[in-house]
């Protein structure tokens, strides 16, 4: 069928789609579970920091979230008052260490399979090209890219 509404003829337009139909779809999920899409990824990016950092601070974690400072400060709040994380002050008080705590641990743990799950059927339509559409979105937003090399034989 040919390109025949704006939204099909703008990359950006498509790119915004895609970007709402992921949100939703994974919402969805989160929902039953009383979680925002942000809330999931701090706790993602803290379980996964945790794997090489003993301390973690939340400028630290935003960045690896890729979360906004200022919205990631609002949802450690939110993720401490729901009990599934804590923020611990040392020596300067500006300053906080983020821990996940057992509930956080848990939920993380009953979300994670789901979540990749529903990313698994989301782009799976790519098939193999997932590689380059993921380093296409990287080189579109000036991050650089891993070059992965064939294996020769």
């Amino acid at each position: 069928m040919a390109d025949t509404s704006l939204s099909e003829n703008k990359i950006g337009l498509l790119v915004w789609q895609m970007s709402n139909h992921w949100q939703s779809r994974l919402r969805k999920i989160l929902k039953n579970h009383n979680l925002t899409l942000n809330e999931y990824l701090i706790l993602e990016s803290i379980i996964k920091l945790h794997q090489q950092y003993t301390e973690l601070s939340q400028s630290m974690i935003s960045v690896y979230a890729g979360i906004d400072i200022s919205v990631a400060s609002v949802t450690f709040k939110i993720l401490e008052n729901k009990n599934l994380v804590i923020r611990k002050s040392i020596k300067d008080n500006r300053k906080k260490i983020i821990e996940v705590l057992k509930e956080g641990n848990n939920l993380y743990n009953k979300l994670n399979p789901l979540i990749l799950e529903e990313e698994r059927e989301i782009f799976s339509k790519l098939q193999n090209e997932s590689y380059n559409f993921k380093n296409s979105l990287k080189l579109l937003l000036g991050k650089s890219l891993r070059i992965r090399a064939k294996n020769i034989l």
